[in-house]
C-alpha cells in the first residue's frame, strides 16, 4: 500500500509523544518519593493509594476505549478527545507536586488523594486515544509500525528527561528535594504540554468508508475483544510483567539508601547517573528494534529479551550483595538491564497495531479505541503493581525515610530492583509462547486485508458526511 501519511502529521505525533512520556515519567518516577520524603505521609496510606488510583487508571481505560469506538465525528473517534485533555492534565500534574504546607496528616492525604486520582482518569481521556490514533492515521502495515516504532522512541526520550533533571536539581548542592522535584515538574509539564496538544489541529483520521458505517453494540464490542486470542495473550504477559516498571520506580531508593562509592562527589550525582545509565541501555535497542521486528516475529523478539533480564537481573542481585552494594557495579548492570527495555517498549506499542489487524482479519471489524485501551489497561496494571509493591516492600522492611537503613532494609531495596522484576518477567514470557500470529500465517492474513479493504482510503471527516448523506 501506498504511503498515507504526512511529514507534518508524522512530527505532529511523535514529538506529542515525547511530551507525553514526559508527563507520565514525571508522576510515574517522583511522585511516590515526593509523596513519602517530602510531604512524609503514612507508608500505609501512599500504598493504598497507589493502588487505588492506578487501578481505577487502568480500568478506565476499556470504558474509554468502549466510547471512543462508539464516537463518529467530522473529526473522526479519537482526535477530539485530544482537544481539551493535554491542558487539563497538565494543570493536575502541577498540583500534585504542590506543597501547601498543611499540617494536619489526614488532610495532606485528602489533598493528594483527590489530586492524584483526578490525574488518572482525566490521563485516561487522552492516553487511550493517543496511542489509538496511528491505527486510524494509516492502514499501511509498515508505515503505522515505523509510525508507532518513532513514536515509542521519542516517548522514552521525553520519560528520560524527568530522571535526568530531577536527578541533578534535587542534589543538595543544587535546589535540594522538594524544590528539586517541583521546579522540574513545572518547567517539563509546561514544556510537554506543546506538543501534546498539536495533536488535535494537526492530524487527520483516515478511514475506510465501508467500516465507518458500522455500529457495534457494547456487548458485541466486549465479545469481540475476548476473541482477539493474540491480544489477550499480550494482555496476560504484560500484567505478569509488572517487574519491568519495578526497576526504574525503585531505582531512586536504591540510589540513595543502598549503593556506594567511596567517592563524595559520586554519591552526590548517583541519581543522575544511575538513571543516565539506564536510559544509554535502552536507546541503541530501541533503535535496534524496527529492524529486528522486519526481520523476526513479535514473539521471538519478546521471548529472547525476556530471558536475558531474567539472567542479567538475577547475576546483579548477587553481585551486589557479594561487592557490598558496589555502586560501580551497579552501573555496569543496570547498563545490561536497560538493552531488553528498550526493545519491549517499541515492541509492545507496535504489536497494538497488528492486534487490530488480527481483529479485522478474523472479523472484518477494527476496534482501534477499545484494542488502544487493552494496551494502556496492561501497562497500567503492571505499573500499579510496582507501585503498590514499592511501599508494601518498605514497609514491611522497616523503612525510615531520610535515615541509613538496615542491612535487611537495604537487601529488600535491591531485591526491588533485581530479583522481583527477573520473576516477573519470567512469568510474562510464558503466555508469549502461544502466540502464534507469526510467520506465513500473519503474511497470509495481510495479504487478504489488502484484498478485502476498500480501495480508497478516505478522510473521517468525509466518511461521517458520507454516512449522513446515506441516512
Amino acid at each position: 500500500m501506498q504511503n498515507q501519511l504526512t511529514r507534518k502529521e508524522r512530527d505532529t505525533y511523535i514529538f506529542a509523544a515525547a511530551g507525553q512520556g514526559a508527563i507520565y515519567a514525571m508522576i510515574s518516577s517522583w511522585l511516590l518519593r515526593y509523596f513519602t520524603d517530602v510531604l512524609a505521609l503514612e507508608l500505609s496510606f501512599v500504598m493504598a493509594l497507589m493502588w487505588v488510583a492506578k487501578i481505577l487508571n487502568a480500568f478506565a481505560d476499556p470504558v474509554v476505549g468502549v466510547i471512543v469506538d462508539r464516537t463518529h465525528t467530522k473529526k473522526g473517534k479519537m482526535r477530539p478527545y485530544l482537544k481539551y485533555s493535554p491542558f487539563i492534565i497538565s494543570i493536575l500534574s502541577i498540583l500534585v507536586f504542590v506543597n501547601w504546607r498543611i499540617e494536619s496528616q489526614a488532610w495532606r492525604c485528602v489533598y493528594v488523594g483527590v489530586t492524584y486520582i483526578a490525574w488518572g482518569l482525566t490521563y485516561s481521556i487522552a492516553d487511550v486515544p493517543f496511542w489509538g490514533l496511528p491505527c486510524a492515521m494509516t492502514q499501511n502495515t509498515e508505515e503505522r509500525d515505523k509510525l508507532f516504532s518513532l513514536a515509542k522512541f521519542l516517548n522514552s526520550l521525553g520519560g528520560a528527561l524527568p530522571t535526568l533533571v530531577v536527578s541533578l536539581l534535587m542534589s543538595d548542592k543544587i535546589l535540594g528535594l522538594e524544590k528539586g522535584i517541583f521546579f522540574s515538574a513545572l518547567g517539563i509539564i509546561v514544556l510537554s504540554c506543546i506538543p501534546f496538544g498539536l495533536v488535535y489541529p494537526n492530524i487527520t483520521e483516515k478511514a475506510f468508508a465501508n467500516e465507518e458505517k458500522k455500529t457495534v453494540s457494547l456487548k458485541e464490542q466486549m465479545h469481540l475483544i475476548t476473541k482477539n486470542k493474540i491480544l489477550i495473550l499480550v494482555l496476560i504477559s504484560g500484567m505478569l510483567g509488572f517487574g519491568r516498571y519495578l526497576i526504574q520506580a525503585a531505582y531512586t531508593y536504591a540510589a540513595e539508601y543502598v549503593f556506594f562509592t567511596d567517592s563524595d562527589f559520586i554519591n552526590g550525582f548517583k541519581q543522575v547517573i544511575g538513571f543516565a545509565v539506564i536510559g544509554v541501555g535502552m536507546f541503541p535497542t530501541m533503535l535496534l528494534a524496527p529492524k529486528l521486528v522486519k526481520k523476526y516475529s513479535y514473539k521471538w523478539i519478546m521471548i529472547y529479551s525476556g530471558i536475558f533480564s531474567v539472567v542479567i537481573m538475577s547475576i546483579f542481585y548477587v553481585v551486589e550483595i557479594f561487592t557490598n552494594y558496589n555502586f560501580y557495579f551497579a552501573v555496569l548492570f543496570l547498563f545490561l538491564s536497560g538493552l531488553p527495555l528498550g526493545i519491549f517498549n517499541i515492541v509492545i506499542t507496535s504489536i497494538v497495531g497488528e492486534c487490530v489487524d488480527y481483529l479485522e482479519w478474523k472479523h472484518n471489524i477494527r476496534l482501534e479505541g477499545m484494542t488502544a485501551s487493552v494496551a494502556t489497561f496492561m501497562a497500567k496494571i503492571g505499573n500499579a503493581i510496582s507501585s503498590g509493591i514499592i511501599p508494601m516492600i518498605l514497609l514491611l522492611f522497616n523503612y525510615v525515610e531520610n535515615q541509613p537503613q538496615t542491612t535487611e532494609t537495604k537487601n529488600a531495596i535491591l531485591m526491588l530492583i533485581t530479583l522481583l522484576p527477573a520473576a516477573s518477567i519470567l512469568l510474562s514470557i510464558i503466555p508469549i509462547f502461544f502466540y502464534d500470529f507469526i510467520g506465513e500465517k500473519r503474511k497470509k492474513a495481510l495479504e487478504e486485508l489488502e484484498q478485502r479493504r476498500a480501495a480508497v482510503v478516505i478522510p473521517a471527516e468525509e466518511a461521517t458526511k458520507d454516512e449522513s448523506l446515506d441516512s
